[in-house]
């Protein structure tokens, strides 16, 4: 005799029951193990070919500089390899939690296994149920559970996520965007906020010149004619020579440069440009969603890089077709950076409208476009009942769907090099037609609008280059010379001007209903646009060339001049 009591029929059952789990518990750990293991080789063996592929290519493009079908091939092969290995990682992570779910059951019936070999039985508990009843039901009970927990993960095995959307939140569950009311907050686009050039603030200098008013002014490395953007205590401008093209990043407080990024760039493709000194080598505004920024060169080089400086993607779009040099800036929505890429003629087909993954520099969608090269930096704002992504190009103003890039409406009032900038005025949009009229059109209507919402057209009023600016009842135009052009918005009739007397470059801001105007010569006009005149208050003298427009924070300017970068506060 052992000293032990003989076991029952029932526990014996309960013990093959529990074993039996263990068994299959440890079964799927291993497959899940394997599946890992094969995986990462799937993975290292299909993305080394694929590499190796892109890096012959890479070298030819060195020899091809303008061949726009190996552009195009090194393009795709960059994609295909980002969406390989973020395909793999979805594996991979769906097979760690089956391998951890798994395991766990193992560990688990192994540890009642023990227990069951190692307890008598006993006929009945304290409530008179027979024990080996009760503990049969309990191991029931356990084997439907883990049952269940098995068809969950085989269920979250064969769900397949996107990976265009893999980045769209975090671990934590928030969203991996900043939402319209950061955005708002912060000046991350060129212009600010769907590119209105507007805020509420009303804590901004009014008054400065280069000997005082003026925090500090930093140097910037290379030239530009892009404007600030800032997400909080962070000021991002680019620059570029014939040999790099950098973006930089400028501490709010001091000035300091923070780090600098290079962007990737194939050698010589810079020299093949064929650029206008006007717009140069770095004219695009960058964008910013809080997390990331983004970049783009006349090279057709589109890059993303954290708040760190770490360079996460980079893109090559090819060199343009463009008659002035690439110059659209970005914009963002969501996880998604928008990228209006205009080129040749509308005929040829060329232009795109490009949304990638923030992250990850996947192609969320593209849509093309019936439009010529153009210079006009796209929207997102809510248009109507929905956020719409407005875009404006010769000869079409088209609205579309920023989630998808479904075309939503679009209308014919376009001519000419597009330069300004579309705004929204309440329910309208406007643009400019350079050198043929201005235009508002009503959003809303879906399809060709061209007949039925365009509310008004005012051929006496085409500025050149700068962006006009609205607020609630008016729209306000400066041409290149100077002149201010204050417009009713609602049927487009001129209510009064006035004359700077000096050349504009730089778009016009509203800060808290008083008009701010930075001329060329670096010296902003600042006043109140009344009922029948423009009244000034102000002229602020900064003491170098300005063509970028000005970014507004709490209580602060900064100014991008030919040379240096400009903080304007108390």
């Amino acid at each position: 005799m052992n000293g032990k009591a003989p076991q029952s029929d029932s526990a014996i059952q309960r013990r093959q029951v529990v074993q039996a789990i263990a068994v299959v518990g440890a079964v799927f750990t291993f497959v899940f193990l394997g599946l890992m293991i094969f995986n990462g080789y799937r993975q290292y063996v299909s993305v080394a070919r694929l590499e190796a592929n892109l890096t012959i290519e890479k070298q030819q493009l060195l020899q091809q500089t303008n061949n726009e079908t190996l552009i195009n091939t090194i393009r795709d092969q960059d994609r295909s390899i980002r969406a390989n290995k973020l395909r793999h990682l979805d594996y991979s992570g769906m097979a760690g939690l089956m391998l951890l779910i798994s395991a766990a059951i193992t560990i688990g019936a192994l540890k009642r296994l023990v227990y069951l070999k190692g307890i008598a039985p006993q006929p009945f508990l304290d409530n008179g149920e027979p024990s080996h009843r009760r503990r049969l039901g309990e191991s029931r009970i356990a084997l439907v559970m883990i049952v269940v927990l098995l068809a969950a993960a085989a269920l979250l095995l064969g769900r397949r996520v996107p990976s265009g959307w893999v980045s769209q939140t975090k671990t934590s569950g928030k969203a991996d965007y900043a939402s319209p009311k950061e955005l708002a907050k912060n000046w991350h686009r060129f212009r600010g906020f769907a590119g209105a050039g507007v805020t509420s603030l009303t804590d901004i200098p009014t008054k400065w010149d280069s000997g005082s008013g003026i925090l500090w002014k930093t140097p910037v490395p290379l030239p530009g004619h892009n404007s600030p953007v800032v997400w909080k205590d962070r000021i991002f401008l680019s620059g570029a020579s014939y040999e790099k093209r950098e973006v930089y990043c400028f501490d709010a407080s001091s000035g300091k440069i923070l780090w600098t990024g290079e962007v990737p760039t194939a050698p010589g493709s810079a020299a093949a440009l064929n650029i206008m000194g006007d717009t140069g080598l770095a004219a695009s505004t960058l964008a910013t969603d809080g997390a990331r920024v983004y970049a783009i060169f006349p090279t057709g080089d589109l890059a993303a890089f954290d708040f760190d400086g770490h360079l996460l993607w980079h893109k090559s779009l090819g060199m343009p077709k463009n008659t002035y040099g690439h110059a659209a800036s970005l914009e963002v929505w969501q996880d998604r950076l928008l990228v209006q890429y205009d080129q040749a003629d509308a005929e040829d087909g060329k232009s795109r409208l490009y949304a990638y993954d923030g992250a990850t520099g996947n192609i969320a969608w593209e849509a093309e476009r019936p439009v010529a090269n153009s210079w006009a930096t796209p929207f997102v704002a809510r248009a109507s009942k929905d956020y719409q992504l407005i875009t404006a190009a010769d000869p079409w103003v088209i609205a579309y769907d920023p989630n998808d890039g479904k075309e939503i409406w679009r209308a014919k009032c376009l001519d000419g090099d597009v330069a300004p900038s579309p705004v929204l005025a309440g329910n309208m949009v406007i643009v400019v037609a350079p050198g043929k009229e201005s235009v508002a059109i009503r959003t809303g209507g879906t399809g060709d609008i061209t007949g039925t919402h365009i509310a008004w057209q005012n051929e006496d009023i085409v500025p050149e280059i700068v962006s006009p600016v609205a607020d609630d009842s008016r729209v306000f135009f400066i041409d290149n010379y100077g002149s201010l052009y204050v417009v009713n918005s609602k049927d487009g009739t001129l209510l009064y001007e006035h004359d700077f007397e000096e050349n504009v470059k730089s778009s016009p801001i509203l800060v808290a209903g008083k008009l701010y105007v930075l001329a060329l010569s670096g010296t902003m006009y600042i006043g109140t646009p009344g009922e029948k005149e423009f009244k000034l208050e102000s002229k602020n003298a900064l003491g170098e060339e300005c063509s970028a427009s000005p970014a507004i924070m709490a209580g602060r300017i900064y100014i991008r001049g030919i040379n240096y970068l400009y903080c304007i506060g108390k």
